[in-house]
């Protein structure tokens, strides 16, 4: 039983050095983590190791799982408490521990893939390893949980566009900050949405001549907006959340898929609304026109729903910056364009 509480003290030495060390990065799973959990060694029996969760059970900040780990400290093994107590006192906890399959992080990943293995997989704690696969420590369940909350924040931050770039970036607290540091934060992206507002009504304004002689095609400019952004986002949802978690995405396989999708939504739409225009206003034409310039302003969303943001994260910068007014604004223009383009082939 001494050498299993000299195993135990010398680990949580060695441990907490390099925890210091990998830990000095804010943002990464390292930073994040505890040292204090109960390490054994594979030879160790159920017996044994009641024995030492009785007598350090207060230098543990987290006893959710037993983590196995062998003469050089690299993970081999873990077992949740809970089946501790289901085998036999003799029995070793090598034999009877999970060796496969074992979910854990490499010490500079991003926490935020924490948050989401944790919820994937219904765990309590997630191991965190250095290069050499040697366990350093685990992110507790509450940690994981402030993970959680801090960076679905910060997503929806920045997706709103009150927030500038970059994962390291503090969000804008209303009450704490002045009014011109808000106000500073947010002009760049409306400037952006005004001087793009800007070029999309100049562009309209080039196929006046076509919208005075059919005065009609106004009132549809709304809708084939709204759809072409309505798919947009929904495209930068995916893509945001699955570059975040994925992070050796196949970008090729994945348009592929994604753009199978908009074309039979777009296709649906497009015959939806060709439809209904001929049923209102018995126009063949019309409903040629309408039906077509959704069909191709819903397909033209997968620039701004999949090659924006992916642009983004290729720049390094935050992909979550996309979904703000800057793709909103390129998906109304070429909306726009492609609305009264197909309306002046048609009427000349």
């Amino acid at each position: 039983m001494e050498k299993v509480n000299l195993l135990v003290t010398a680990l949580l030495d060695t441990v907490h050095v390099k925890a210091l060390y990998y830990g000095r990065m804010s943002q990464t799973a390292g930073a994040r983590m505890t040292n204090r959990i109960p390490r054994v060694h594979p030879t160790h029996t159920m017996n044994d190791i009641q024995r030492l969760l009785h007598k350090h059970s207060r230098s543990f900040e987290t006893i959710n799982y037993l983590y196995v780990v062998d003469d050089e400290e690299r993970l081999i093994g873990v077992l949740s408490i809970r089946e501790l107590y289901h085998h036999e006192p003799t029995i070793r906890i090598g034999d009877v521990c999970v060796k496969e399959n074992i979910i854990s992080l490499h010490v500079d990943t991003h926490q935020e893939r924490a948050a989401y293995l944790s919820l994937r997989h219904n765990l309590k704690a997630i191991p965190i390893l250095d290069a050499e696969k040697k366990l350093l420590g685990v992110i507790p369940s509450d940690t994981l949980l402030k993970i959680l909350y801090k960076e679905t924040h910060d997503d929806l931050m920045r997706i709103a566009g009150v927030q500038r770039g970059g994962r390291d970036v503090t969000i804008d607290h209303i009450l704490k900050i002045s009014p011109w540091r808000s106000m500073l934060h947010r002009i760049p992206w409306l400037l952006f949405g005004l001087m793009g507002g800007l070029l999309a009504a100049r562009i309209i304004g080039v196929f006046e001549t076509t919208l005075e002689k059919n005065l009609i095609l106004a009132t549809f400019i709304p809708l084939i907006v709204y759809m072409g952004d309505a798919v947009g986002t929904q495209m930068e949802a995916f893509m945001i959340r699955d570059l975040a978690l994925e992070r050796s995405l196949k970008f090729g396989r994945y348009f592929m898929k994604q753009m199978t999708i908009i074309l039979s939504m777009s296709l649906l739409f497009g015959l939806l609304l060709h439809g209904t225009a001929l049923l209102y206003f018995h126009e063949e034409q019309l409903g040629l026109i309408l039906g077509l310039s959704l069909f191709f302003a819903m397909a033209s969303s997968v620039v701004t729903g999949l090659f924006v943001p992916f642009l983004f994260s290729r720049m390094k910068l935050d992909p979550a910056n996309a979904s703000g007014p800057i793709a909103t604004i390129i998906q109304d223009i070429m909306s726009v364009t492609i609305y009264f383009t197909i309306a002046s082939w048609f009427l000349g």
